[in-house]
């Protein structure tokens, strides 16, 4: 290991990488969802809610286990749970493909979301260790480029192995095997800074609240795209899982291109691209209430997709600055939550929403979402320009 470390540089581009590369698999989960319209004729049986939540089901366990992910890290290290979290990921997540019992599914995906919890507030966290300042923000935006990158490897290989069959689309999870050697091979043991004798105290604080709420409502937009999609296309007759796959990587496309370009955006309108990507949000999830066509429904994903990498990289990086290098894993596991909450209850967020609806289409409580979401826009918009004249 005093080798590897000797020979590590976190500025070395082949090093940013796989420092990177663990955000391609933290947001995998509802990567699947192309599978979901055959497991539902499979799985007739069974509520239509029920085999949806194989796609969502990951974030319950995930948000409860993030919250001691970085109390793991404190104590047996940052690289030792990342590894275990990867582990638990690709061996749940391939392990569908040899059932065929619903209940055996979703508890494969249940052990997989307690890998994503082991992984993901770790991930933003070795960016938030190894970088600072302007460097810092370019790496938070390239691995919320990283993240769609890492879903649309994955929602492809599964979009292409759903022509074998559903359980044989699980199998795109192996890529995660390929992401764990390299950072197993290449990236050290971070050595966490020691807090002292004197402890401080990790109060909830509005400051981290109102983030993790803002986030949570973010990737409720970010799930209708991933997890409804397929839904959408099936029901309009715009083609079948395989189309719906091809329609979320455009979205991933999407995310992955405003991810790396949220530095030089971030530089150009500051703490305005939170507006810009509500809006970004609004926009999209209304036009994709209304898509009737696969030109139409890909425009919507697309718009959808950069709303993330604006408004949540902000977010992430506005909280980090406010926060002690020590409490980083604490407050990105906070963060988390709200996004893994967002993700979680979307569907049933989204069906709710379609009792106040007076939208058409197929799924019209996303009309609602991006109503509400238009509304959040002029809001913060009208306290950023109150907070700057004051």
């Amino acid at each position: 290991m005093s080798k590897k470390n000797k020979t590590w540089d976190p500025k070395k581009v082949s090093h940013r990488f796989w420092i990177l590369a663990v955000s391609l698999v933290i947001t995998s989960g509802t990567a699947i969802s192309p599978a979901l319209p055959a497991m539902h004729d499979e799985f007739l049986n069974y509520p239509t809610t029920l085999i949806d939540m194989v796609a969502t089901i990951q974030q319950i366990p995930a948000f409860i286990v993030l919250l001691f992910s970085s109390r793991l890290a404190n104590r047996f290290g940052i690289k030792k749970i990342v590894l275990i979290g990867m582990v638990l990921m690709g061996v749940a997540g391939v392990a569908p493909v040899m059932m065929d019992n619903i209940w055996l599914i979703l508890l494969a995906r249940i052990i997989f979301g307690i890998g994503i919890g082991m992984t993901n507030s770790l991930a933003i966290t070795l960016v938030n260790l190894y970088y600072e300042g302007d460097d810092q923000a370019q790496m938070l935006g390239d691995r919320s480029a990283f993240e769609p990158i890492g879903v649309c490897v994955i929602n492809l290989l599964a979009g292409f192995l759903l022509n074998i069959s559903w359980q044989a689309s699980f199998l795109a999870y192996a890529f995660i095997f390929i992401v764990l050697l390299g950072f197993w091979k290449v990236v050290p043991e971070y050595q966490m800074p020691k807090k002292g004798k004197k402890k401080s105290k990790s109060k909830l604080s509005w400051e981290i609240v109102w983030p993790a709420l803002f986030c949570g409502f973010l990737t409720i937009g970010m799930a209708i795209v991933n997890v409804l999609t397929p839904s959408v296309v099936v029901m309009n007759d715009i083609g079948n899982g395989t189309t719906a796959s091809l329609i979320i990587t455009g979205y991933t496309i999407a995310s992955m291109l405003m991810g790396f370009l949220f530095g030089a955006t971030f530089k150009a309108i500051k703490k305005y691209v939170l507006v810009a990507g509500l809006l970004c949000m609004s926009v999209g999830t209304i036009l994709m209430n209304f898509a009737s066509d696969i030109w139409s429904l890909s425009l919507a994903v697309g718009i959808i997709g950069l709303a993330y990498p604006l408004a949540g990289t902000y977010i992430f990086d506005m909280v980090d600055s406010h926060v002690a290098k020590v409490e980083d894993g604490l407050a990105n596991s906070i963060l988390l939550v709200g996004c893994n909450m967002g993700t979680a209850f979307a569907p049933a967020i989204v069906s709710f929403l379609e009792g106040f609806s007076s939208f058409g289409g197929s799924q019209p409580g996303i009309g609602v979402y991006g109503v509400i979401t238009a509304v959040l826009t002029v809001a913060t918009l009208l306290v950023l320009i109150f907070k700057k004249k004051s």
